[in-house]
């Protein structure tokens, strides 16, 4: 398979221009300056900042390519885009204010009542800021031991952030263990019924009793 050329300066300039005129109108919007206001941000000033932050960022990660790679520079731009979606969707699950979200299936378009779809809006971007909430805090440990080296606060941070992290996931992990969990169960209790003996690992049983041997 034929590698792919790599972008040249040209075209990383253009292309890194373009992503940051598509988040300029949304910066600006924040202060009030250019052809939209703070008013047509569908919530606060910041929001939009954050938004048009996002694509800024990323344009100048694409201008700069792959020279600054490694470098606190890049670092940083990373870490304001990771962290602008991390805030945009907690914004959106806890913030004030009424939430409407559209659920598609297939193409299909369902609109459930004022209230489920709130509920059913913030629980879905809930999930989503908790997980990227969880990272942020990582992050923010992990930068902190390189800044400082290892310590209390640093820990704290990085087991909160982990603890953030399994919470969201939650929803997808207990069921899909129930799941698991309880396909085994029926599988064992069938065996029994069948032949009147519980199933056993017996290649895990015979690999356990030889460690042990070799460990006498």
């Amino acid at each position: 398979m034929a590698s792919q050329a790599p972008l040249s300066p040209t075209g990383r300039i253009l292309i890194g221009l373009f992503c940051c005129a598509c988040g300029a109108p949304a910066a600006l919007a924040a202060f009030d300056l250019g052809p939209f206001h703070a008013s047509d941000i569908n919530g606060p000033p910041w929001l939009g900042l954050l938004a048009g932050g996002v694509f800024i960022a990323a344009g100048i990660s694409v201008m700069l390519g792959e020279r600054l790679r490694g470098s606190v520079i890049s670092y940083g731009l990373f870490a304001l885009i990771f962290g602008s979606f991390a805030a945009i969707a907690s914004w959106i699950a806890f913030g004030p204010g009424p939430r409407e979200c559209a659920i598609a299936i297939a193409g299909i378009f369902f609109r459930a009542d004022s209230i489920a779809n709130e509920i059913a809006c913030r629980a879905g971007f809930g999930i989503g800021a908790g997980m990227l909430d969880g990272v942020v805090l990582m992050m923010a440990a992990a930068a902190l031991r390189n800044i400082v080296g290892p310590g209390v606060l640093a820990t704290v941070i990085d087991k909160a952030g982990v603890a953030l992290l399994v919470l969201s996931l939650a929803p997808f992990i207990v069921p899909m263990l129930l799941y698991i969990f309880g396909k085994i169960f029926v599988e064992s209790v069938a065996t029994w019924r069948s032949t009147g003996r519980w199933p056993r690992n017996e290649a895990f049983i015979a690999r356990m009793k030889a460690k042990r041997a070799r460990q006498l």
